[in-house]
């Protein structure tokens, strides 16, 4: 009778809330996103912990299992190796694109007039060019002129806001800082901070709530889990079939390219397109046609991974079915851009989960 009490009592005052809220939209709404700005490294140092829990998770049930010594050093130990492994994978992948990268950019801008002549020689030949170009433009074309008003024109008004610039670039370094040491901390504390919070809960909110809050939270954990390792495992098989197919096409840059698609993979559904742009655009620096036949092989490759890979990796790795997938993709994409993408389906599949335990005990009774 008292819980129920208190049940009582706290829904009354979350209504009342709801209420003001609602009132008072506009400047809650402002508050809101003050309060967000604020607490913003804080949010991105939860989500790096998360990840990083992963791998440190991983470290301390096999590799350091056997180490006998305090819990705080071997936690500093798998955190240290968590660290370790972001950064290698990261260098790997940068040393493996960027020198390519750079060589495609400069033979690319050192192709740039020569393409232009070619474009505006193809315009005079089978269309009125006077027509389709200004009268400043019927004597020719100066590509390093153009080059350099547009360079001027983009860089007009720069130099006052460089001081902004500069400030805006240590800001995020400053906040990235932030979230790292903020995600180191809750890491090496997060039993102490599990604990804490379980007293509050206790405290606060009666047990029948408390326990289907955790199963909510447990369901949730579980598919956000299961998701990152499933997006993981799909973006390395998809980086590998494009540089096996490279390799068999015999296109250029295949293993620079096959990193690239698998990198930026991780984005669900649309993410390896934007590496396929960038594989097309190296590839036709060394020859248009191999270029065409990579933007056919990716589109291919791309419609394979879509409907038959990813839903049965990623879909069966957090209990999915292969529509709700592609459904959680584009409705989060849709409301909240590439957040959205990353955040629906892991949502997707632990609203999916709950209702399946809701719809069973139902059905049961």
């Amino acid at each position: 009778m008292k819980e129920k009490k208190e049940l009582i009592q706290y829904t009354a005052v979350c209504v009342f809330i709801l209420c003001l809220i609602f009132h008072y939209w506009d400047t809650a709404a402002s508050w809101l996103l003050a309060f967000l700005h604020v607490i913003n490294p804080l949010l991105v140092g939860c989500a790096m912990a998360y990840i990083l829990n992963l791998v440190m998770s991983f470290y301390e049930r096999t590799l350091l299992a056997r180490w006998k010594a305090k819990p705080s050093l071997k936690r500093a130990g798998s955190i240290l190796l968590s660290l370790m492994t972001f950064l290698l994978v990261l260098t790997l992948i940068i040393n493996m694109i960027v020198p390519e990268l750079k060589s495609c950019m400069e033979i690319l801008l050192s192709n740039i007039p020569m393409v232009c002549d070619a474009v505006i020689r193809f315009l005079d030949k089978y269309f009125n060019l006077p027509e389709l170009l200004p009268a400043a433009l019927e004597h020719g074309l100066d590509v390093r002129d153009l080059l350099s008003r547009a360079a001027a024109w983009i860089t007009s008004g720069a130099g006052a806001s460089l001081f902004g610039y500069i400030s805006s670039f240590v800001s995020v370094l400053f906040n990235l800082f932030v979230s790292l040491v903020f995600a180191i901390y809750l890491l090496a504390g997060k039993e102490w901070l599990g604990h804490q919070l379980d007293r509050l809960a206790s405290a606060w909110i009666p047990a029948a709530v408390k326990e289907k809050g955790y199963h909510v939270l447990r369901t949730l954990n579980n598919s956000f889990h299961s998701f990152i390792v499933g997006q993981c495992t799909e973006a390395v098989i998809l980086g590998t079939l494009c540089i096996l197919g490279m390799l068999l096409f015999r296109l250029p840059y295949a293993v620079m390219i096959g990193v690239l698609v698998g990198a930026t993979a991780l984005i669900p559904i649309f993410g390896a397109y934007i590496g396929a742009i960038v594989g097309v655009i190296m590839i036709f620096t060394e020859s248009p046609i191999q270029s065409l036949i990579f933007l056919l092989f990716i589109i291919v490759l791309q419609q394979l991974e879509n409907q038959l890979i990813y839903p049965r990796v990623v879909g069966t790795s957090i209990g999915l079915p292969g529509i709700f997938v592609f459904s959680a993709v584009m409705i989060g994409g849709s409301l909240f851009g590439v957040a959205g993408v990353l955040l629906g389906i892991p949502l997707a599949a632990a609203c999916y989960q709950l209702l399946r335990e809701q719809l069973q005990k139902k059905e049961r009774a």
